[in-house]
Order: structure tokens, then C-alpha cells, then sequence
């Protein structure tokens, strides 16, 4: 597994000039269009976060994280089909790759902002979170994975609605404001007793805040967000396993 995630990343990263660097600067660029937008041109960046462009910059690493481990698991086995072939690899390896090549850059752009944080504002000890937010988003996002690779292997139409969907769930993801500023907005509102389960099945929602919270706040997560992001994460893995499992024979028959 970790041998084509490694092969991918170079082969993808050697036709760029800047390499990896381009996944840093993609959504680093993205956050500074948002923020010209919602801050700048409609004064409502400080009314989310004192430092919006880096609540921008948080959450739209995570989400590309987010949507390039389901959109390179979705017919990766299809992608994968001489190699299914011709070699026996187990099926989950594939899946697998694409999650640990995403998380590999995830992990290098927040480097990066612990850096940054460090140099403009100091260490903090209750960065130490972080280690436990990574292994919940790894296990989180190879759930995600095994989730939609065998049975979106069968399904193309499916695929080609991917791009739609993960338009539609980027906007009502917490990537340009928070959970916290939306149920704000919603107080009262008949639609806020639905927002709790919202919250708790979106795959990466309570993720971003915990980043932001953790990064931006020097806060530290109380025992009950730590249960909640412990227990989504064990569901989509569970959920990832019985699905592959289900699928993989009817997966290679179809495949060899």
C-alpha cells in the first residue's frame, strides 16, 4: 500500500514544476479568494473567526483531503484493473493507497501552519491534540474510502455526479464558517433539531472544528467531542469493511 501511494504521488507530482507545493497552494489561494469575498468585500470574516484566512486555510485542507480521497477511491478499481490482473494484491491496498497519499500531503500542509502558528504566536501544549485528530481522520477517511470503492466500481453514472455532490456538500460543510456560527443563525429555527444529526454524520464537519479549535483557539477538546469524532470514525471504518467485504468477490469476478 504504502508503495503506490508512493508511486502515484511521484508519478503525479514529477509533470509539475512545483511539485507538491501545488497542493499547499490550491487551497491557500482558495482561501485567499474567500476571504476577499466574505471579509473584505462583505465584512463578515471577523464575525466567524478573528483570523479568518487561516479558518479558511484549515478547513479547506481538510476538505481536500475529504475530496480527493472519495473521488480517487471512486473507480480506483477500475484504474487498478491490470494490476488486479496480472498481480495479486490484496483489494484493499488499492483504496488504501489513495487515502495514504492524500493524508501524506494533508499532514505536510499542517506542518506548515503548526510552523507558521509557532513563529507568529508560539507553542502550544495542547497541540499534542493533534496526534489524535490525525488517527481519527486516517481511520475516518479509509472508512470513506473502502465505503465507495467496490460499489462504485459498478457504477459510472454514479461517478460522473461525484463532482455535484461534493459541490453541493462543500457549501453546507463548516469550511466557510463554523458549526458553532450556523447553529447561531438557525436558533430557534425548526431546522435546528436536525442540525445536531447533520453534524454528527458529516464526515469531516467536527474534524475542521476540532483543527480550528485546537490551532486557532489554543483550546482543548472536551471528552465528549473526543467520543463523538472517536465514534463516527469507528462507524465509517465498520461500515467501509462490510461493504468491501460484501462487494470484493463480485468485485474480481467482474475485474478478472
Amino acid at each position: 500500500m504504502y508503495e503506490l501511494a508512493r508511486a502515484d504521488l511521484v508519478r503525479h507530482t514529477s509533470r509539475l514544476r512545483l511539485g507538491i507545493l501545488w497542493w499547499f497552494l490550491d487551497p491557500l489561494v482558495l482561501a485567499l479568494i474567500y476571504w476577499g469575498l466574505v471579509d473584505q468585500l462583505l465584512g463578515r470574516g471577523e464575525s466567524i473567526h478573528p483570523r479568518y484566512w487561516l479558518f479558511l486555510f484549515l478547513g479547506l485542507i481538510v476538505w481536500k483531503q475529504f475530496a480527493q480521497c472519495l473521488s480517487g477511491c471512486c473507480g480506483v478499481y477500475n484504474r487498478r484493473q491490470g494490476l488486479i490482473k496480472n498481480l495479486s494484491v490484496p483489494l484493499v491496498s488499492l483504496p488504501g493507497s489513495v487515502v495514504l497519499q492524500t493524508f501524506h500531503l494533508f499532514v505536510q500542509a499542517v506542518v506548515v501552519v503548526i510552523v507558521f502558528l509557532g513563529i507568529s504566536g508560539g507553542v502550544s501544549l495542547g497541540w499534542i491534540q493533534l496526534l489524535g485528530l490525525l488517527v481519527i481522520q486516517f481511520i475516518t477517511m479509509f472508512g470513506i474510502g473502502l465505503m465507495v470503492a467496490a460499489p462504485m466500481a459498478s457504477q459510472p453514472d454514479l461517478r460522473e455526479l461525484l463532482p455535484h455532490f461534493l459541490k453541493v456538500l462543500f457549501y453546507l460543510s463548516p469550511v466557510l464558517y463554523s458549526f458553532e456560527f450556523l447553529q447561531a443563525k438557525l436558533d430557534d429555527s425548526e431546522f435546528l433539531q436536525w442540525l445536531g444529526v447533520y453534524i454528527f454524520i458529516h464526515p469531516v464537519g467536527d474534524l475542521i472544528d476540532a483543527y480550528r479549535h485546537v490551532l486557532l483557539d489554543d483550546g482543548v477538546l472536551s471528552l465528549n467531542g473526543w467520543v463523538i469524532l472517536v465514534a463516527r470514525s469507528a462507524l465509517y471504518f465498520t461500515a467501509g469493511c462490510l461493504l468491501q467485504g460484501r462487494f470484493e468477490r463480485h468485485l474480481l469476478e467482474g475485474l478478472r
